[in-house]
């Protein structure tokens, strides 16, 4: 049902109620995914787009144009009730007929084929360009995995293996969301998101404004500080191999949260490798301290809002890092191109994230998600 909004006589707007079924803010995917719809919520309602949170099931739930599936909402029933997560996913086609399953997960992978028949739409994060690459398994789950484990000498078979999309229709069920850019990662920001989750005042909720100047003065060449603990070899090894080769240069150890801050503001250069996923909370705390983002390549990744421009919003080296030492030593020794990559990355992520047409940005992207959800259905 889509209600017709009139003022003076005039169609003003569509108005699509949305609903957004969710496990709230209790992991930092989850956060950044729903920031951007709470603080912009007069920016979609400007065009046309209701939003109604919900972090429990209930009747009203699909009383909706459109439900929004937050995957971690799932996340702890999928492996013993699976059929019954399906099932329910099921009912809510057949009850509101307009379903996006909105997957938060870290990395490129795809771990959702189960549910694509029974979604109109699947938003993801962030995807591989090259969508027929979802067609094949991925080892460890991750594109990256699955690349290092060609490379790794020695590296023991591992069951986990992704499970491909066997109908080549599917892909065009799958869409970019938003990446985790959009949340509080200034040093009280965690806590704050946190906080929110059980107290839910909204001044909680808002993203930061201040960002260091990228320009000033920094005293330390190099910022790494970086877990390298990871089940799986083929996910460890590039930031295994980063600390290696980094080592005896600079200090990779763990610090306090404060410090690790505070160093960022003090370097001119700050490592942000593959973690979990491609993107990491690493990066955006990097924009906000003003230094240079050096990343491995993300050429081949689609994702919202997109930061990663190499040679112009941060510099990207190669998988296998090769050209690391090179790109190290290019930017140390080219302070003015240094500074402007890490003046234009920031300026690129103030401008999406607290910039004064943020809102507007945020319900333009969604808008298009809607549209296209729409039109899928049609």
């Amino acid at each position: 049902m889509i209600a017709v909004e009139l003022r003076l006589g005039e169609i003003v707007a569509e108005r699509r109620r949305v609903h957004v079924l969710t496990a709230g803010f209790s992991s930092p995917n989850g956060r950044a995914f729903l920031m951007p719809l709470i603080v912009h919520r007069e920016a979609l309602r400007d065009l046309g787009i209701s939003i109604h949170i919900f972090e429990n099931y209930s009747a009203a739930v699909a009383d909706c144009d459109i439900l929004v599936v937050d995957s971690k909402f799932h996340s702890r029933r999928w492996a013993r009730e699976s059929e019954a997560v399906l099932a329910e996913y099921a009912g809510f086609q057949q009850r509101v007929g307009k379903v996006i399953l909105a997957d938060i997960l870290d990395s490129t992978g795809f771990d959702h084929v189960r549910q694509l028949p029974y979604v109109t739409l699947h938003c993801k994060a962030q995807l591989l360009r090259n969508r027929r690459a979802y067609l094949q398994p991925f080892y460890a789950h991750r594109p990256f995995a699955d690349y290092y484990r060609g490379i790794i000498p020695g590296l023991d078979d591992c069951p986990a293996w992704s499970e491909p999309i066997a109908r080549e229709g599917d892909l065009e069920k799958m869409t970019v969301g938003w990446n985790s850019a959009l949340a509080d990662y200034s040093w009280l920001g965690p806590y704050r998101m946190a906080a929110y989750q059980r107290i839910r005042v909204s001044a909680l909720v808002r993203f930061p404004v201040s960002f260091y100047p990228s320009d000033v003065p920094r005293s330390k060449p190099i910022s790494c500080r970086i877990g390298t603990t990871y089940k799986n070899r083929a996910v460890a090894y590039q930031r295994q191999e980063i600390v290696r080769r980094l080592s005896g240069r600079i200090d990779v150890g763990k610090v306090s949260r404060r410090r690790y801050l505070g160093e960022l503001r003090q370097s001119k250069i700050a490592l942000s490798p593959f973690g979990l996923g491609e993107i990491t909370l690493r990066d955006f705390e990097i924009f906000l301290a003003g230094a240079a983002l050096l990343k491995p390549d993300m050429s081949s990744i689609e994702t919202w809002p997109d930061l990663y421009r190499d040679g112009e919003t941060m510099v990207a080296h190669k998988w296998d890092l090769s050209d690391l030492d090179g790109k190290i030593d290019w930017l140390l020794s080219n302070e003015s191109s240094r500074r402007q990559i890490a003046k234009v990355g920031q300026l690129q992520y103030r401008q999406y994230l607290s910039g004064p047409q943020a809102g507007v940005l945020f319900a333009e992207h969604f808008n298009g998600i809607v549209r296209k959800c729409e039109a899928l259905a049609a």
